[in-house]
């Protein structure tokens, strides 16, 4: 499988893709450095040494995140498939879901750079990478395992469910701090003008 026909069905044909694609993690793990780099780009800021702590912790933060990810998917495979495989098996076949998520980074990048990205069309975003990983993670994990898609997918729909609580929380919490911090800015500036009429 060259690299045309391999990105091509990691996209849009899984089932295909993971027949043929090489075992390992170092592939895994490349797309997701590049993700994390593509995810992070964009917010780098002008410091030097902001943006060497800027760009660890979102490596930390995104690989962080993909082994909690692997974790509850291989928790629900053998809690509820009894599937027999590996926690470094499910680690690579996860892995190959920051390909889209990279797509969504760099399409969210580059709007951020025309104009603010609403929090809700964020979130939208976000819902929307989520439904196209769900084919790679139902296909990786067949793949690895002795279950059929379908199973598969009722495996691991608890830590699907999990994840999109946790998106919409966060939205909700971020949304709740900006209008606050918006609000208190505006109290500000009215003091301000106050003060400043006040010595008039």
């Amino acid at each position: 499988m060259n690299s045309k026909n391999a990105i091509i069905y990691l996209l849009f044909d899984q089932k295909q893709f993971f027949e043929e694609c090489p075992k390992g993690l170092l592939i895994p793990v490349l797309i997701t450095l590049a993700y994390t780099l593509l995810s992070i780009v964009f917010l780098i800021p002008a410091d030097p040494f902001m943006a060497v702590m800027t760009v660890i912790g979102g490596v930390i933060g995104v690989f962080i995140s993909w082994a909690v990810v692997a974790g509850m998917f291989l928790a629900g495979v053998k809690l509820i498939g009894y599937a027999k495989c590996t926690y470094k098996q499910m680690l690579a076949v996860t892995g190959y879901a920051s390909a889209i998520l990279a797509i969504g980074a760099l399409l969210t990048g580059l709007v951020g750079l025309i104009g603010t990205v609403d929090l809700l069309m964020n979130l939208a975003v976000q819902g929307a990478l989520m439904f196209w990983c769900i084919p790679v993670w139902v296909f990786g994990i067949a793949s690895i395992t002795e279950l059929p898609p379908k199973k598969v997918f009722t495996c691991i729909l608890v830590p699907m469910i999990l994840m999109i609580v946790m998106s919409v929380v966060s939205y909700i919490m971020t949304a709740s701090l900006t209008e606050s911090a918006a609000i208190y800015a505006g109290s500000e500036s009215g003091s301000a003008a106050e003060y400043k009429m006040s010595r008039f």
